[in-house]
């Protein structure tokens, strides 16, 4: 017998997004660069050693990268409409 492990989806866990969308916010460049891939490298060897298949790992550090975008492009719109000071 086969068993499957589901894990809450990581781009549904707003603390982390948000958390990641903050580091990324002050980062520009390779320091970016480095930090989403020191974030996702982490995340994935974590999510394996929980016992979630390669594949499906991939799949939910993607998720949770369109997630942290999506976050950081929600800011970008909100500032934009607020008036200016």
């Amino acid at each position: 017998m086969q068993s499957t492990v589901t894990a809450f989806p990581l781009s549904r866990q707003q603390k982390l997004v948000r958390g990641i969308a903050d580091v990324l916010r002050c980062k520009r460049g390779d320091d970016a660069t480095l930090f989403w891939r020191d974030a996702a490298k982490a995340l994935m060897q974590n999510l394996i050693a929980r016992g979630v298949d390669a594949r499906s790992a991939q799949d939910e550090v993607r998720g949770l990268f369109y997630a942290v975008m999506g976050e950081m492009e929600a800011d970008v719109q909100a500032q934009k409409g607020r008036a200016p000071f």
